[in-house]
Order: C-alpha cells, then sequence, then structure tokens
C-alpha cells in the first residue's frame, strides 16, 4: 500500500528505532536500456515522474510520517541523486531532522551518460533530535561505501540496491529485536538485510508485484510486516 497511508494505518509515534528507504528520484528511470530490442527492462516506478510540485508535495507528505514514527536520537537514512539532494535536504530539515553527514555510495563502476559518467549516490544521514542521540556503532565505517553496483542485466528492479550497502546501516544504527521501517520496499533488501540480523521489519510497497517479490526474497509465503 502507500507508505503514507500505511504509516497511519501501522506505525504509532515515535515507535521506530531506524529508518532505512529508498524513494523515487523524480527521474522517470525505468532501469537500463542496455537491451536487444533498446527498451528499458522495467516500468517506471510509481512517483517517479512527477511535476515538480508535486514531487515536492509528495515527499514532504512522507517525510512528516518518518519524522512522526522514528523515537527521538534514532536515525534515518534516505537515498537520493545529486538532482534532487538540495530538495531532499531542505525538506528533511524542513519537518525537522537534524543531518550529520552525507554519505557517498561510491558504486566502483560507471554507469550511463555522457557528461562524466555516473558512478555515484548519495544517502543523507539524518537523526531526529533528542537531549540524547544514538551514536553510529563503529566509529571505523567511512562516510564512502564502496559497493559495486548490481549489473544492469541482474537487477530485479530499476533503481535496486546491494546488501552490502545496507548491511552497516542496520549495524551501525539499530540492535537486536529494534524496529527497522522502509517505506519504499521494492524489491526488498532492506527488510532481507533486516530479518536476517534479527531486526524486527515494518515496510510497505504500493507495486504488487515487487511487494509480492520482496515477500519472496525473505523467504516469506504469505502476507506478513513486507
Amino acid at each position: 500500500m502507500d507508505c503514507v497511508l500505511g504509516s497511519k494505518l501501522y506505525l504509532g509515534d515515535e515507535s521506530v528505532d531506524l529508518i532505512i528507504t529508498d524513494p523515487p528520484y523524480n527521474l522517470g528511470f525505468a532501469g537500463t536500456n542496455m537491451t536487444k530490442d533498446k527498451k528499458p527492462r522495467f516500468n517506471i516506478i510509481a512517483n517517479d515522474k512527477l511535476s515538480i510540485r508535486d514531487y515536492r508535495r509528495f515527499t514532504l507528505e512522507w517525510l512528516r510520517e518518518a519524522f512522526r514514527v522514528l523515537k527521538p536520537g534514532r536515525h534515518i537514512y534516505v537515498f537520493i541523486d545529486w538532482r534532487q539532494y538540495p530538495l531532499l535536504f531542505r525538506l528533511m530539515e524542513y519537518v525537522g531532522f537534524s543531518i550529520k553527514n552525507c554519505i557517498v555510495w561510491d558504486k566502483k563502476n560507471f554507469g550511463m551518460g555522457w557528461q562524466y559518467r555516473y558512478q555515484h549516490e548519495f544517502v543523507i544521514f539524518a537523526v531526529k533530535r533528542a537531549k540524547k542521540v544514538r551514536r553510529v556503532g563503529s566509529r571505523s565505517t567511512s562516510d564512502i561505501l564502496r559497493v559495486p553496483r548490481i549489473s544492469g542485466n541482474k537487477t530485479i528492479h530499476p533503481t535496486e540496491k546491494p546488501n552490502d550497502v545496507i548491511l552497516p546501516m542496520i549495524i551501525n544504527s539499530s540492535e537486536e529485536q529494534e524496529l527497522v521501517v522502509d517505506f519504499f520496499v521494492g524489491s526488498g533488501p532492506v527488510p532481507e538485510i533486516s530479518l536476517s540480523n534479527n531486526r524486527e521489519f515494518i515496510g510497505f510497497e504500493i507495486d504488487s508485484n515487487y511487494y509480492t517479490t520482496a515477500l519472496d526474497r525473505c523467504g516469506k509465503n504469505q502476507e506478513g510486516k513486507v
């Protein structure tokens, strides 16, 4: 279901220990077109081709819910492209998050493009302001994550993130049995890593096909929290 509706129905105020999410970047991206028929492998995901005004409204709505449900002093990680980074930064501060860092995901291998080919994405790392803020679990983790991107012909979602990018966020910002939430589950890397590391998980995915994919990925055969 829609993440804003789902959050209002299933998540209480200040009930969540960690949020990791990968929202639409509003780029109308449908995956690589390096295929035999030169067409993208996927359809454009929901809410990824909105007007500037509608995208701003959409982003503000889910960020307000994220702020409401996150416990004070706990962490949120939000993936974003450089083109939408300024907007997301401003809106996260506007709803009340305190921005702590910009993590750079170095994909090691560059992708498409002509004006210097793309090889990175950003992750905004922020906290919900409080007198006592949770510290990152390891001081040896850099703000540059060097993890190879998933090859375009192997992805099962147009914006799929590797498990090894998600793992340090889970380990550094939560403890076993705590609740991790993803507002945009996609193909399911966040629930997979959360559950395999003894975290509780609740997430929302508006596309029924990706919802099913995420369930299968987590080894579930019936509707659950994902």
